[in-house]
């Protein structure tokens, strides 16, 4: 059987690639996989699902666009060595400018390119997204309501990780906000009662201020094995706009609590977070003061949970079907 392409990316978008690529390799498909340079966590993380490769990251998180012209040239070069020893007949784009070179590379060798939206966009696309859909790509959705963006869009349902280990409770509070971090919200800890243990993941914030405070909490900047942390924990507080919600709540049954995240704000709009929020039974938190934080931490775990069939495994009987065909 031919091989796939998978474009990872960072964050959330390499929680796509990751889920799509669990469900490929259990039905016996062969992958290579894209991350970006520099990313080793998402490296190791993705390494256990088929050969790895690394291309240069065109744009980095909320530079401003004409400092990574350079970058781009580089990842279309590097994506024009790949694409020219391998004939792949499906690339699975996840998403971000991450996507954009490789894909483009792959669409001229005749690749037929899947990609997703966002979980969280309910109002108005993702740019990488929508550049590649109206190259053609065909794009998959979590929601109904994302048919409005996308006309031809396929709804295959929430795309999560799936669970790696058994859900339980050690009575910590999991404080993790993605690759940007969220200081304000670290800084805010400090103000919750006192005695609640804490397990803070800062990605790019330093950590050494909140392990010099805090030495009984366990700190960390990034962790290949996020899952390990969340099927431990009572609660879990992540980012708006972001994907670990979906992960904590779906595959583990974990109460959440959604924090605003200016440093994400490119993710998603902002407006549509009291729908995921309603979709997902988490609460949303669009500031942070310690009054509205103590009592989410008391009222999330009351909240009705959903279930929903993992729009991965939708997908990748989706290529499985186009793999057949190719054969």
């Amino acid at each position: 059987m031919s091989r796939v392409l998978l474009i990872a990316g960072y964050g959330g978008h390499s929680g796509f690639a990751y889920t799509i690529g669990y469900y490929l390799v259990k039905k016996g498909v062969e992958l290579d996989i894209l991350v970006p340079k520099g990313y080793d966590w998402v490296k190791e993380k993705l390494g256990g699902l088929g050969e790895v490769y690394e291309v240069t990251l065109p744009r980095r998180p909320a530079e401003p666009l004409y400092k990574g012209i350079a970058r781009w040239f580089r990842a279309f070069g590097e994506s024009v060595k790949l694409c020219r020893n391998n004939k792949y007949p499906v690339v699975f784009a996840s998403g971000s400018n991450f996507s954009i070179p490789p894909s483009l590379v792959c669409w001229l060798k005749d690749s037929r390119i899947l990609t997703i939206e966002d979980v969280a966009r309910f109002t108005r696309r993702s740019r990488a997204t929508s550049i590649l859909y109206r190259l053609g790509a065909e794009v998959f959705l979590h929601w109904d309501e994302q048919l409005q963006l996308y006309r031809r869009g396929i709804v295959a349902g929430p795309v999560y990780e799936p669970a790696i280990y058994e859900s339980r409770d050690e009575g910590y509070i999991l404080v993790t906000t993605g690759t940007f971090g969220h200081k304000a919200l670290f800084d805010m800890l400090d103000r919750l009662e006192p005695g609640r243990k804490i397990v803070l993941q800062t990605g790019d914030v330093d950590p050494e201020p909140y392990k010099r405070r805090h030495p009984e909490w366990i700190v960390f900047q990034y962790t290949s094995d996020i899952h390990k942390w969340i099927a431990g924990a009572s609660l879990v507080i992540t980012h708006y706009p972001g994907t670990t919600a979906l992960t904590a709540r779906l595959s583990y049954s974990k109460p959440v609590i959604m924090v605003y995240s200016p440093r994400h704000k490119l993710a998603a709009p902002r407006g549509d977070s009291l729908t995921l929020a309603r979709k997902l039974g988490v609460i949303y938190l669009d500031s942070i003061e310690p009054v509205s934080l103590e009592e989410a931490i008391r009222e999330a775990p009351l909240l009705k949970l959903p279930k929903y069939r993992n729009g991965g495994e939708y997908i990748a009987e989706y290529i499985m079907r186009i793999l057949r065909g190719a054969g």
